[in-house]
């Protein structure tokens, strides 16, 4: 079924352009392939020494109007039709065709099924935007069905790009998952600065799910780390995720490139890039007594040797910390990864990562689970 709807889609959108070429642009700009030859051990997420396709996203952008934008993106990932990933309608300069050309706020609106806007990391933790193969050990993200109002400079007289995001999703089960269950829906908000008279970018992210209900197959949209649906006791019908995280950003002699996280951070053209990831999660139920907690961090950077060459670093932790739950992925996790890029052209790059992982010292015997990726990735 899959395969005929993606078949579907497929024509669909090659189709839509010969029947209104004058009305609709079609953009097929975000799409992705990432293939190559990975090693993730015994108890690795592959298997150990195959030839993969990890990533490969068929994104298609349709200009509806001026301000008006629709984007569906289909996940053939290993090379197997998955279905769509996202499909959302975009809205920008409300505030303009509102109130005027003088308000000074001027949000876009999404209205869909897209990711959130949660953290930095989330931006480029695939194969292919990722400076790196592998993720952090935490790698916050999360795709969900709701609606995100976002503006990029809500004061423009401050000595910083001030920005701010408000979104509204379901909260559980994610995008084409099993399905909304409940009308408690979740929130997240996030505010950023981007100063303009250094390479300085910071920005604080805080979401919660309000009510999960807790049944087998109900998970948070936004996933942290190892847990995605804690082990609630049987006498709470419900379980939240709240979640807060600090993002800086430092760019050692900055390049002419600015910052846009929808282009991958990493890649800008500064010699170096420095970033820094603090965050705070807590999995809770009304008769839980106290919460499962995680306390994570990303230190990640980038040297570029020169126009082609560049070598990447990366480690991270998540640490957990349970009481009054049964079950759950105690102690610290942590993974470090080394490793580099040779820029084949603008948009293909032939990367090598090193990753080693380590499990909480109880985990007996020792998870085989270190890995080697050789990934050729492009996109356009």
């Amino acid at each position: 079924m899959k395969t005929l709807l993606c078949t579907i889609a497929i024509i669909g959108l090659c189709v839509l352009p010969v029947l209104a070429a004058e009305e609709v642009k079609i953009d097929l700009s975000g799409s992705r392939v990432a293939a190559g030859y990975q090693d993730q051990g015994k108890n690795g997420e592959a298997n150990p020494g195959s030839f993969t396709v990890p990533d490969a996203k068929l994104q298609a952008t349709a200009k509806l109007a001026e301000d008006i934008s629709a984007v569906i993106r289909l996940n053939f990932d290993n090379g197997v039709a998955n279905g769509a990933d996202l499909a959302y309608i975009t809205v920008d300069n409300v505030g303009k065709k509102l109130a005027g050309d003088k308000t000074p706020v001027n949000p876009s609106i999404s209205v869909g099924v897209f990711k959130m806007n949660f953290g930095e990391e989330t931006f480029n933790n695939d194969p292919v935007n990722n400076a790196l193969v592998e993720n952090s050990v935490t790698n916050p993200s999360g795709i969900d069905a709701g609606v995100q109002i976002k503006q990029d400079d809500l004061v423009p007289s401050l000595p910083l790009i001030l920005g701010a995001t408000l979104g509204f999703f379901n909260g559980n089960n994610g995008a084409f998952g099993a399905g909304d269950t409940n009308n408690s829906k979740a929130w997240l908000f996030k505010a950023s600065g981007t100063m303009k008279n250094m390479p300085l970018y910071f920005a604080i992210s805080d979401y919660g799910s309000n009510d999960i209900p807790n049944v087998a197959g109900s998970t948070t949209a936004l996933n942290i780390g190892q847990q995605t649906n804690p082990a609630v006791p049987g006498t709470s019908a419900t379980w939240c995720r709240k979640v807060y995280q600090l993002d800086v950003r430092y760019d050692l002699l900055e390049g002419a490139a600015k910052f846009d996280p929808s282009k991958a951070p990493l890649w800008s053209d500064a010699k170096g890039v420095f970033r820094l990831a603090y965050g705070n999660c807590s999995d809770t139920g009304p008769a839980a007594g106290k919460p499962l907690t995680q306390a994570y961090i990303m230190i990640d950077c980038i040297f570029n040797v020169d126009k082609k060459w560049y070598v990447a670093f990366r480690y991270s932790y998540d640490d957990y910390a349970i009481s009054g739950l049964t079950g759950g992925p105690l102690g610290k996790y942590t993974n470090m990864s080394i490793g580099g890029g040779h820029r084949l052209s603008e948009n293909t790059i032939l990367k090598l990562d090193l990753t080693t992982k380590a499990e909480p010292s109880t985990i007996k015997p020792k998870i085989e689970n270190d890995s080697i990726n050789l990934i050729l990735s492009t996109k356009w």
